[in-house]
C-alpha cells in the first residue's frame, strides 16, 4: 500500500518534501514500474478504503474514499459541490472536515492533498493540471498575431487559388480553411472534428505554409498509440493526392512526405526502469511546430510529462482530436475539457472573422454572424476550431445519420434504424449473435476481402483490418474473451499457441524494440525454415518481422474492446453490447467511438433498449482545468 500512496502523491511532492534526495524519487520509479503487479494482487481488496485507511480513520476518510473512488472511474478530483446524497452513500460528511484537516492544503501548500476551487485532488494530479494549463497560457501570451497575418495576406492568391480552391458544391463556412489559417496565426490551437471532417488534409496544408514561412521549419508529429501514429503516418504519405490539383513547390511536398511520425513516449525519449523521459523542462524538444494527433486518447500524466517538454518561445502547438470520442483510458479528458466551453468553438470577434474572411471569396463559405462575438476573456477564445462537414458520411443517411444520432440522443433517429432496413447499418437483437459471429469470420478470407488465403505479406496486412468485433466488455458472452475464441475455433480450431494466420495485439510497451501496446500482428509460418513468425506493419508498405516470443505480452485480435480500438480504422464493424443496459460501462461516447471506427458498414448486436439507454447515458469526467483558466488567466 505504502508504493500505491507514493504514486498517488508523485514525484512532486517528494521533491518538495525530500529535497535533495534523488534515491526517494529513483525508489517512486521502481514503484511505478511494479503497478500492474500490485494492481493485480489488490483485485480483491476494497483498494479505496485500503487507501483511506492508509492516511487517516478520522472524519477526512470518506472523502479520500470517495476521491479513489472516482479516480479510479477516470476522474482527475473530486468535485465536492456536485456530490449527491446517494453518491455519498446515504452518509453526506461536513465539508469543512477538508478545508481545516491537517492533510489537506491549499494550492501553495505541499500537504498530500490540495482543495481548489471545491475540488479535492491527490497532490500529484493538482499541479499535473495546474502545470498544464500555466504551459497554455504561456504559448497564448508568446502569440504575435499580427506580424502572421501579414505574412498570410503575402501567400493570398496561393491560399485562394491553390490551397483551398472553392469546393463546388459547399454552402456552409469552409472550416478547414479557417482551421488552417487560424492554427498558423497562434502557438497554441485546437482543431476537432469526428472522421473524415478532414483534420489530417487541413494538417498538411498547415504544414505546407509553415514550409513556405521557413523552409528548414523544425516539424515534429506524434500521436499517444503505434496504431495512430501509423495512421498519421500514411495521411501524410497521401500529401501528393492531396495536392494533386494544386501548384505547390516539389520541395515543399517532399519536405511533407519524409516527417516521420512517433508516439508521444518516443518522442519524449522513453528511459528503460524510470517513469520519467529524457526530455522534460529542462531538456525540452528541439521543435519549431508539434502537432498531436488523437488527443482524446492521452491522460493527464502524459499530457503533463509532453507539455514539461516543450519550449512555448520557440514551440508552436497543434492539438488533433474528436471531442466527442471515449476519454482516455487513465486519469482525466484532458481533450474534451478544453472543449468543454461551447462559447468558445468556432466563435471570433469581428476583426478576427474579417481577416479569415479575405481568403474566402464565396459569401457562402465565409464565417457568419452566428460565429462573430464579442471578445471573450477567456484565453482560448479563437483557438478552438471544430470541422463539421464530414467527407465520409452522409449525415442523413447510414453511420453519418446513426453516429450523429447517438451523440445527440435522437430517439426518433435511432428508432429510424430499426423500423427500416439500412444497408450500411445493421441491428440485430443478442439471440443472434452466433451467426453474427460466424458471419464475421467468413470475412477474414481471401473470397470475402479477407487476408487469409493473401500470400503477399504486405497485402495481408492491408486487409488484415478490414473487418473487426468491438466489445464494450472482456468477460462474458458478448465480452472479448468468448468471442475471439469462437472466432478462432471458427476458422482454425487451433492446438497451439501459435498458428497459421493468427491475428494478435500487443498489450505491452517494448519501446527499445519498437513495438507498442495496441499494435497488430500476423503470424505465419516461413516456407525457408518453417518456423512461425510475427508481421507488424509500420506504415502501409513496410512491415517488421520478429519470432512470436519476442512479443513479450499479447492477445488474440479478431475481437478488441472499444477502448482498444481508438486510432484505427476498419472498413467494417460488428459492435456486440452487454445483455444488462444498465451496464457502467454503456455511454453514448463509448457507442459513438465503435460506431465511428467503421469506413462502410457496422453491423451491432444488441436489444433495443440496450442502444437507447446507451445513447441517453453521456459521461462527463470531472476536471478543474476550466477553473485554472480562469485564476491562473
Amino acid at each position: 500500500m505504502i508504493t500505491i500512496i507514493a504514486l498517488f502523491l508523485g514525484d512532486h511532492f517528494v521533491y518538495k518534501i525530500c529535497p535533495g534526495k534523488p534515491e526517494i524519487t529513483q525508489f517512486l520509479d521502481i514503484l511505478a514500474l511494479s503497478l500492474p503487479l500490485l494492481t493485480d494482487m489488490l483485485q480483491h481488496t476494497n483498494i479505496h478504503n485500503a487507501f483511506a485507511n492508509y492516511f487517516t480513520k478520522d472524519k477526512l476518510h470518506p472523502f479520500l474514499y470517495h476521491l479513489s473512488k472516482k479516480m479510479s472511474e477516470g476522474n482527475v478530483c473530486l468535485a465536492l459541490d456536485s456530490m449527491t446524497t446517494e453518491e455519498w452513500e446515504n452518509e453526506a460528511p461536513d465539508p469543512q472536515v477538508v478545508q481545516q484537516h491537517v492533510l489537506v492544503g491549499n494550492a501553495d501548500e505541499v500537504k498530500p492533498f490540495i482543495l481548489f476551487q471545491d475540488r479535492l485532488y491527490l497532490h500529484r494530479f493538482y499541479h499535473y493540471e495546474k502545470q498544464f494549463v500555466q504551459k497554455i497560457l504561456v504559448l497564448v501570451r508568446a502569440e504575435v498575431v499580427p506580424e502572421r497575418m501579414d505574412f498570410l495576406r503575402t501567400l493570398r492568391p496561393f491560399i485562394q487559388e491553390q490551397l483551398f480552391a472553392p469546393e463546388a458544391g459547399l454552402q456552409s463556412t469552409n472550416w478547414q480553411m479557417v482551421a488552417c489559417l487560424n492554427a498558423f496565426l497562434h502557438q497554441f490551437s485546437i482543431i476537432s472534428g469526428g472522421p473524415g471532417t478532414g483534420k489530417t488534409t487541413t494538417v498538411t496544408k498547415l504544414l505546407s505554409l509553415f514550409l513556405y514561412e521557413n523552409r528548414e521549419c523544425r516539424i515534429m508529429l506524434c500521436a499517444p498509440t503505434g496504431k495512430a501514429k501509423v495512421r498519421l503516418e500514411e495521411g501524410l504519405r497521401k500529401v501528393r493526392t492531396a495536392f494533386h490539383a494544386i501548384e505547390i513547390e516539389e520541395s515543399i511536398i517532399a519536405r511533407i512526405e519524409q516527417l516521420q511520425t512517433s508516439t508521444i513516449h518516443s518522442l519524449l525519449g522513453y528511459i528503460p526502469d524510470s517513469i520519467h523521459f529524457k526530455h522534460n523542462e529542462h531538456n525540452p524538444l528541439e521543435a519549431d511546430v508539434l502537432i498531436v494527433d488523437e488527443c482524446s486518447m492521452i491522460d493527464m500524466a502524459l499530457f503533463h510529462k509532453l507539455f514539461k517538454a516543450i519550449d512555448p518561445l520557440k514551440t508552436k502547438v497543434i492539438l488533433l482530436g474528436d471531442q466527442n470520442q471515449l476519454a482516455s483510458v487513465d486519469a482525466g479528458s484532458v481533450f474534451s475539457d478544453l472543449c468543454a466551453e461551447t462559447t468558445l468553438i468556432n466563435q471570433f470577434d469581428a476583426a478576427r472573422a474579417g481577416f479569415l474572411n479575405e481568403f474566402l471569396d464565396h459569401e457562402a463559405h465565409r464565417i457568419q454572424p452566428e460565429s462573430i462575438s464579442t471578445p471573450h476573456a477567456h484565453p482560448l477564445f479563437q483557438h478552438i476550431v471544430a470541422l463539421q462537414l464530414s467527407y465520409r458520411f452522409d449525415d442523413d443517411k447510414g453511420i453519418g445519420k446513426l453516429s450523429k444520432a447517438i451523440l445527440h440522443n435522437d430517439v426518433a433517429a435511432i428508432n429510424s434504424f430499426f423500423e427500416a432496413p439500412d444497408e450500411v447499418v445493421a441491428l440485430h437483437k443478442h439471440s443472434a449473435l452466433p451467426q453474427c459471429v460466424q458471419d464475421f469470420s467468413q470475412k477474414l478470407l481471401a473470397t470475402q476481402g479477407g487476408y487469409i488465403g493473401i500470400p503477399d505479406i504486405s497485402e495481408a496486412l492491408a486487409r488484415m483490418t478490414n473487418s473487426t468485433i468491438l466489445c464494450v466488455v472482456k468477460e462474458g458472452r458478448q465480452g472479448v474473451y468468448a468471442l475471439n475464441e469462437q472466432v478462432a475455433r471458427n476458422l482454425f480450431n487451433p492446438e497451439a499457441v501459435f498458428y497459421e494466420n493468427q491475428l494478435i495485439m500487443v498489450s505491452q510497451n517494448q519501446p527499445q524494440e519498437g513495438i507498442f501496446n495496441g499494435d497488430m500482428a500476423l503470424i505465419r509460418s516461413s516456407a525457408s525454415d518453417g518456423l512461425y513468425y510475427a508481421y507488424l506493419p509500420k506504415s502501409e508498405q513496410e512491415y517488421m518481422t520478429i519470432t512470436p516470443p519476442q512479443i513479450q505480452s499479447w492477445e488474440p485480435a479478431y475481437a478488441m474492446t472499444i477502448h482498444k480500438s481508438q486510432g484505427s480504422e476498419f472498413n467494417e464493424v460488428l459492435i456486440v453490447l452487454p445483455e444488462a443496459k444498465e451496464h457502467q460501462l454503456l455511454t453514448r461516447e463509448l457507442l459513438y467511438t465503435a460506431i465511428t471506427r467503421a469506413k462502410r458498414k457496422v453491423v451491432i448486436v444488441g436489444d433495443k433498449d440496450t442502444i437507447l439507454a446507451t445513447a441517453a447515458q453521456s459521461i462527463r469526467r470531472i476536471s478543474g482545468i476550466q477553473q485554472q483558466f480562469l485564476i491562473l488567466q
